[in-house]
């Protein structure tokens, strides 16, 4: 914020809301990306497919598919039994896994899917591995996760995209036609503000705390007890600070 021209007729003041500008820039991005390496990369569904050609020699392939159509294929020879593996965060969330265990090593299935799903899950697997049946085909899908993932970084990318797009502000005090002219000029929209400079009754700072550090704007107090913030977007006290120094001299307006 601050003063970019004045004369003994006229003081021209303008606000760039940068750090709203560069905060949302990085959130939409960051919430740009993540939608694409959701559609991308990140697998919603899981199919395995278990034969039993000759009793007990159990093959099973295990398939991941992605939004994409990417799959990702593995061979699980001999496998002996499915449980589910609970992980617990550090805020106290759980997280439950599906591993199939064989004689060749473990494998992990989609690691985000609630814990009743994988039990039904584990219970067919292990079953069809005690009986004699010669096919199993078992799914899996993430989409509640994905569906909480994806609101939320729509949350976020709407947020930053409306914060990159906040409104510069152009405030110009006319004496000569008697009239002060506050313009807000965004990509979404134009709103230009007048009224009479008599209308004015005082100009004061508001404040407010944002984490570790206080913001500040000015802001107008017209006779009708409306306000009218010259910069709607708190900024540094210092630049406004400076800004409404200049204004009450400019208009003979009592501290």
């Amino acid at each position: 914020m601050k003063v970019v021209e004045e004369t003994k007729t006229r003081l021209v003041i303008k606000h760039q809301p940068i750090a709203n500008w560069f905060s949302g820039g990085i959130l939409f991005i960051a919430g740009l990306s993540f939608w694409i390496y959701l559609i991308a990369f990140d697998f919603t569904s899981l199919r395995l497919t278990c034969k039993r050609s000759a009793p007990p020699e159990i093959n099973c392939e295990l398939n991941k598919f992605a939004f994409l159509g990417r799959i990702e294929k593995r061979k699980i020879f001999d496998p002996q039994q499915a449980y589910i593996q609970t992980k617990i965060g550090s805020k106290g969330s759980k997280n439950f896994q599906i591993i199939i265990v064989s004689k060749f090593g473990e494998f992990r299935l989609l690691p985000h899917v609630s814990y009743q799903d994988n039990e039904k899950f584990v219970i067919k697997f292990n079953s069809f591995i005690n009986s004699n049946e010669s096919l199993l085909i078992l799914q899996q899908n993430q989409r509640s996760y994905l569906l909480f993932i994806s609101l939320f970084i729509l949350v976020i990318t709407v947020t930053g995209a409306s914060l990159a797009t906040s409104s510069a502000t152009t405030c110009t005090f006319y004496k000569s036609i008697n009239k002060v002219c506050i313009e807000r000029q965004g990509l979404r929209s134009k709103e230009i503000i007048e009224y009479p400079l008599e209308d004015i009754v005082n100009l004061h700072i508001q404040d407010k705390q944002v984490k570790y550090s206080r913001v500040y704007r000015a802001v107008i107090f017209l006779k009708n007890a409306k306000e009218i913030s010259i910069n709607p977007q708190y900024t540094d006290k210092k630049s406004v600070e400076n800004v409404a120094a200049r204004i009450r001299y400019f208009l003979k307006l009592e501290y």
